[in-house]
């Protein structure tokens, strides 16, 4: 016989950073594939937990409960999405996504909240992130030793999230994670030294992912731990890790070809390798001067009491005074004229560059274009579509058609604006629902004896959130999955022998039910798999793989228009144009708005000898900044069949 309450700990404490992981590693869970596996694997055990545990839910409150539904009506409200955008694909892969969010709340949330198991999970997980920015740190500092791959952008550091943004926020909340565990007074002081001995890794991650956004949360975040936190260890661990930090940073900053894409020369991995053995001491420092602090200093501040009067007597000096230098500092450098500049700065439509030196970007307020597509979100989705949005996931066809700059996008860089897009006012109602109930269960939890851990997840969550705001964090599962599994244990109620226990025929029809969430992202995963392995096959001259694998994928998920853009490629190689036609104008029908069919069509109508200027034309009016539209509509500027033929079988792919 198994122990179900052992197993039930094991999984809270392994499983988000086991999820973490997986995700980090394919690409931050960006595209559609391996989120289907995680919340197929949730599903699961979650489907075992309501046959076989007594009470399958006993740790659902009403804090947790609320945050389930506003996530549960977001995914039903992404998927209905399909019947006003006619791009039903979009809507399953936006499903699947928030689905895996929401069945990671009920999971974990479910297991009841349990000290023991929040503790270590929330350990186990910042040791992740430390790992994982060690990995991304070495690529930096030590590609002679592990270098990213060569189809990763890694000028900023991004592997092996392959995304610097989301590389950075994940490190900013390991650093908001770290600093609660070497200030907290109930771990053990090996604990806290390893924590503080992190601090130089996550914060040179940081740094070389050159993301102003997650620099500018994390110490946002920082602030809020010790106002509601208070640990007072926190003294402890600020003289051990400030002063290792501080000498990281300086040689990180000094350090020119690390800031620039020549990091890989000869002259940068030399660079790198001495920048990599300072902050490795740093590390060992900051471990040392934490265990020392710890022997010596911590339990000294143990013995501290202060009366509530003197703390209301010291709050009532305090903010006065606060509030006195505030103003002073406001006078004394010109701070209104300042804030001022940069507001233009911001709101002006030029963007940091990101090649050069990197170290540019630190001190930039421009938006880097995000404010053009914050303008397409709400005129052009939300403007349009108060309601009901352009429906989930179809922003990257939004600004093909009315974006600007040139620039390809897919996300917002901004969930709630892209929630206001993609799915009306509805959708981001829910989101914000889900949200707000777990800001209210984490700060409601701050009453209880976790008060430190629970001001940790709050802290790192506003952090998140607060990112979310400018970036497309939501739609990489690596730098959220935590806060939503983490999350839902410390907002669960602590399980009780009066939760409901239910009979054999309901538990049977919820186990169903749980299985029958997964099928679509099942599916997808299933299809994208046959739908990579065709491309990969389709590089490689393969037709016959590649046809193979896509007729798979088409009986898998029939409406996704890339299995028809495949095989009608295919069977333009083979002579087949008719039939190449025709797999394309499917395509076009299972998505309208897609530019890349209509391109594709175009290129099989001129390899046949068709006329294939109507359908050039139609992929540059959905997608007028697109360079490959454009150059076909040049290319097919003829009347003469046979160049059609010539130009269309020298055409680039639009999968390629």
């Amino acid at each position: 016989m198994f122990d179900q309450q052992k197993i039930s700990r094991l999984i809270a404490i392994v499983g988000p950073a086991a999820a973490t992981i997986y995700f980090s590693f394919n690409a931050g869970g960006f595209f559609a594939g391996p989120p289907g596996v995680v919340a197929a694997a949730l599903g699961i055990v979650l489907a075992l937990r309501l046959m076989i545990a007594e009470r399958p839910f006993a740790g659902v409150g009403p804090w947790l409960g609320v945050a389930i539904a506003g996530l549960a009506l977001f995914a039903v409200w992404a998927l209905a999405s399909n019947w006003w955008s006619h791009a039903p694909a979009r809507a399953m892969v936006g499903f699947d996504r928030a689905l895996l969010y929401c069945l990671a709340m009920l999971l974990f949330g479910s297991f009841g909240r349990d000290s023991v198991s929040l503790r270590w999970a929330t350990t186990t997980f910042a040791a992740t992130v430390v790992g994982i920015s060690t990995v991304a740190l070495i690529t930096r500092l030590l590609p002679d030793v592990w270098a990213a791959p060569a189809t990763v952008q890694n000028h900023r550091l991004s592997y092996p999230l392959t995304y610097w943004n989301a590389l950075g926020i994940q490190a900013a909340v390991g650093i908001v994670l770290c600093v609660h565990l070497a200030s907290n007074r109930a771990r053990s002081l090996v604990e806290r030294s390893l924590a503080a001995a992190a601090m130089p890794i996550l914060v040179a991650t940081l740094y070389f992912t050159f993301s102003r956004g997650s620099i500018a949360v994390v110490a946002i975040a920082i602030v809020i731990y010790a106002l509601v936190g208070r640990p007072r260890q926190l003294v402890s661990s600020a003289i051990a890790i400030v002063p290792a930090v501080a000498v990281s940073m300086v040689v990180c900053y000094g350090a020119n070809l690390l800031a620039t894409g020549h990091y890989a020369s000869p002259a940068g991995v030399h660079e790198g390798h001495h920048v990599a053995w300072i902050i490795a001491a740093c590390a060992a420092v900051a471990g040392a001067l934490r265990a020392g602090a710890g022997i010596l200093l911590d339990p000294r501040l143990e013995r501290v009491r202060v009366p509530e009067f003197d703390r209301r007597r010291a709050w009532a000096i305090a903010v006065p005074v606060l509030l006195v230098a505030i103003v002073a500092a406001t006078v004394a450098f010109d701070l209104p004229h300042h804030v001022s500049e940069q507001f233009k700065r911001f709101t002006s439509d030029t963007g940091a560059s990101s090649s050069g030196d990197l170290r540019n970007r630190l001190t930039s307020f421009s938006n880097n274009g995000r404010i053009a597509q914050w303008r397409v979100a709400l005129d052009d989705g939300f403007a349009a579509h108060p309601l009901t949005g352009t429906g989930a996931d179809t922003f990257a066809e939004l600004w093909a058609e009315k974006g600007v700059n040139g620039l390809r996008v897919i996300n917002t860089h901004s969930l709630y604006l892209e929630a206001l897009s993609d799915l009306g006012l509805p959708g981001l109602l829910f989101l914000l629902a889900a949200f707000l109930a777990l800001l209210g269960g984490l700060i409601r939890g701050l009453r209880g004896p976790d008060r430190l851990l629970t001001a940790a997840l709050l802290a790192a969550s506003l952090a998140w959130m607060l990112h979310a705001a400018a970036d497309w964090d939501w739609q990489m599962p690596a730098t959220v999955f935590w806060m939503f599994a983490l999350g839902a244990m410390a907002i669960a109620r602590p399980a009780r022998d009066g939760a409901w226990e239910p009979s054999r025929a309901p538990r049977l029809a919820m186990a169903i039910g749980a299985l029958a969430l997964i099928i679509s992202p099942v599916l997808i995963t299933l299809s994208q798999a046959k739908i990579d392995s065709a491309v990969g096959a389709l590089k490689d001259g393969d037709c016959g793989v590649a046809s193979r694998d896509a007729l798979s994928a088409v009986h898998l998920v029939p409406v996704r228009p890339e299995p028809y853009q495949l095989l009608g490629f295919c069977d333009s190689r083979i002579g087949e144009h008719q039939l190449a036609v025709q797999m394309l104008e499917t395509a076009v029908a299972k998505d309208p708005k897609n530019w890349e069919s209509f391109y594709g069509l175009a290129l099989v109508e001129g390899a046949g000898e068709e006329d294939p200027r109507p359908a050039a034309r139609e992929a540059l009016r959905l997608a007028p900044q697109e360079p490959l539209a454009r150059n076909a509509v040049v290319r097919f500027r003829t009347a003469n069949p046979r160049i059609w033929r010539r130009r269309a079988i020298t055409a680039r792919l639009p999968i390629f």
